[in-house]
C-alpha cells in the first residue's frame, strides 16, 4: 500500500502551523474512481491551532489572507473550532496509521512531507516511511495527464483522495497501456 498524505496549513514553510491533515492509503494499480467501491482507509484530523502556537509553527500573513478568500465552506471546514486536537497527538496517530506502507506521495516534493518531516523532528518522533521512498504526485501528473475526480478542494482528506486515484489513473496510462 502507498500512503498519500495532505495538510491545509497556515504557511508555506517547513515551520508551517498545521490547520488540517489528510492521509489515505491505496493501491497504486487498483481501481479507487467509484465511491461505493473506494476501499481506502483513510486518516483525517483537525488539529488545535494553540498546540502548533505552542510548538512554534509559523502563522503567515500572505497565507491567513489566503484563506481570507477562499470560500466559506472550504474556510469552514478548515477554522471550524469543533473536533480540534493537539498537534502531538494528532502526530503520533498519523504515525500509527502510516506505519508500514511502502511509499509516501504528496502534491509537491517540498511542502507536505517536509512539513510533517519538521513536525516530527520538533517533536521527537520518526515519520512512517524512508526519505527514498517519497513521491511526488506534480512530476507523475505532468507525464500522464490523468483524469481526476471532482471533489471539495482544499479538505485535506478530499485532495488526498482525490490525488491518489489521480496516481491511480497514472498507472493506468503509463504502465498498463
Amino acid at each position: 500500500m502507498h500512503l498519500m498524505i495532505d495538510l491545509e496549513t497556515m504557511a508555506t514553510t517547513p515551520d508551517a502551523a498545521i490547520l488540517t491533515i489528510g492521509a489515505c492509503k491505496f493501491d497504486p494499480r487498483g481501481d479507487d474512481r467509484d465511491k461505493a467501491t473506494r476501499k481506502m482507509p483513510t486518516f483525517y484530523k483537525r488539529v488545535e491551532l494553540q498546540s502548533n502556537i505552542d510548538l512554534g509553527r509559523r502563522i503567515d500573513e500572505n497565507t491567513l489572507r489566503w484563506w481570507c478568500d477562499q470560500s466559506e465552506k472550504i474556510s469552514h471546514e478548515a477554522f471550524a473550532e469543533n473536533d480540534r486536537h493537539n498537534l502531538k497527538t494528532v502526530m503520533k496517530e498519523f504515525y500509527k496509521f502510516g506505519w508500514g506502507t511502502d511509499r509516501v506521495w504528496s502534491h509537491g516534493s517540498i511542502f507536505d512531507v517536509v512539513i510533517i518531516e519538521n513536525v516530527c523532528r520538533s517533536i521527537e518522533q520518526a515519520v512512517p516511511w524512508d526519505f527514498w521512498n517519497i513521491r511526488d504526485t506534480r512530476t507523475i501528473f505532468e507525464l500522464a495527464d490523468p483524469d481526476m475526480p471532482d471533489l471539495n478542494g482544499h479538505h485535506a482528506l478530499y485532495d488526498a483522495v482525490r490525488q491518489a486515484i489521480g496516481v491511480q489513473n497514472c498507472y493506468r496510462k503509463l504502465i498498463f497501456s
